[in-house]
């Protein structure tokens, strides 16, 4: 088949198609209604989302922002972890930095590519804060920066959370609307409901096969 032969072969399969998709008649398909969720009190919302997680293995910690750096000391202690990796010059790093000289604190001042092993095989532990959460799901809402990238939550085996109940909302359509993602939607969000898990290999349930194998979640003002 000649260069001229294959173009017209092509040109005609796509005009084929393109005949089958404006044929197509929309007309036919159901009526989609937007689902709302009942609306509920702020405290049910914050049991549900606590549920949600705790359902999903992920571990809640009520705490307040002075007690951060204790909170996070006794969850390192207890699995015996001695680095931790958070975003200098993110929300909590003055608190989280209060942890020196106890932890041995690496702040992420460099580029995957520059500590790609030291990631993978050295970083044990990381600490980020979170954007908002979504009590219908339990999902916690993550807005990567330069500061604190995608990175952090989805490389160490141990990924602890930090999530404000003030940016807590009641669905994900309400946060989208509160916070008219439409206009300053970033490159990359993250909706984290738990560890990392996939039953991919004869269907048994395994935890850190794609991320973080345990998530710790410290909710303020709740």
């Amino acid at each position: 088949m000649t260069k001229l032969q294959h173009n017209i072969a092509r040109a005609n399969i796509l005009a084929k198609l393109k005949q089958q998709v404006a044929g197509a008649d929309y007309t036919k398909l159901p009526i989609e209604t937007p689902y709302h969720y009942p609306e509920i009190e702020r405290e049910q919302q914050i049991s549900q989302f606590i549920t949600h997680l705790t359902n999903n293995h992920a571990q809640v910690i009520k705490t307040t922002q002075a007690a951060l750096a204790e909170q996070v000391a006794d969850i390192l202690n207890t699995l015996k972890i001695e680095n931790l990796l958070y975003g200098k010059d993110s929300t909590y790093s003055q608190e989280i930095e209060q942890l020196n000289p106890t932890v041995k604190l690496q702040a992420f001042d460099f580029t995957l590519e520059d500590k790609k092993e030291h990631l993978f095989n050295n970083t044990p532990a990381s600490i980020t804060s979170s954007h908002a959460s979504i009590a219908a799901t339990g999902c916690i809402v993550l807005w990567p920066s330069k500061n604190e990238p995608r990175t952090m939550s989805l490389i160490p085996p141990v990924h602890i959370v930090i999530v404000d109940a003030n940016d807590l909302y009641s669905d994900f359509a309400s946060l989208v609307k509160a916070q008219q993602w439409q206009n300053k939607l970033p490159t990359n969000v993250l909706l984290i409901s738990g560890p990392s898990k996939t039953a991919d290999i004869q269907q048994t349930l395994a935890y850190g096969a794609h991320g973080p194998e345990k998530l710790f979640v410290l909710l303020l003002n709740s």
